[in-house]
């Protein structure tokens, strides 16, 4: 059958209480592909603004819009994919980043706008192989 949930922890900014947050991995990559569809040629290798600062979910506890962030607590543990099918890579630091290309083996340097986008890139990559359409 395969995988169709993706699963991560998140913490409401403003309650500080965690919760879990499930995303539907056919449709969120189907929401994201058509994002680059429409925008990549405007992106020139680059994350766009909704990348780098991300909208984040609403707290289900609270109903607090914009208040429910990944929790990121090791670089060893980071659920890259469920970052990117909730647009959460923006919240990750520069070394988060550069340990994400270590880790593929990949030596990447740059801005952070820069790595961002190929970290997004990457990652649809390993999940349409085929490219996007």
């Amino acid at each position: 059958m395969g995988i169709s949930v993706i699963t991560g922890m998140v913490k409401c900014k403003r309650y500080k209480k965690q919760f879990e947050m499930r995303f539907n991995l056919e449709e969120k990559l189907r929401e994201l592909l058509r994002f680059i569809m429409r925008n990549k040629g405007t992106m020139h290798d680059r994350a766009p603004k909704v990348w780098k600062q991300p909208v984040f979910p609403k707290c289900v506890h609270y109903g607090q819009d914009n208040s429910a962030r990944a929790v990121v607590n090791k670089k060893t543990a980071i659920n890259w994919l469920f970052l990117l099918l909730g647009h959460m890579l923006g919240c990750c630091t520069l070394e988060q980043l550069k340990y994400f290309y270590k880790h593929m083996n990949c030596h990447r340097t740059g801005a952070k706008n820069c790595l961002l986008y190929s970290t997004y890139m990457g990652l649809i990559k390993q999940l349409q192989p085929r490219g996007i359409p």
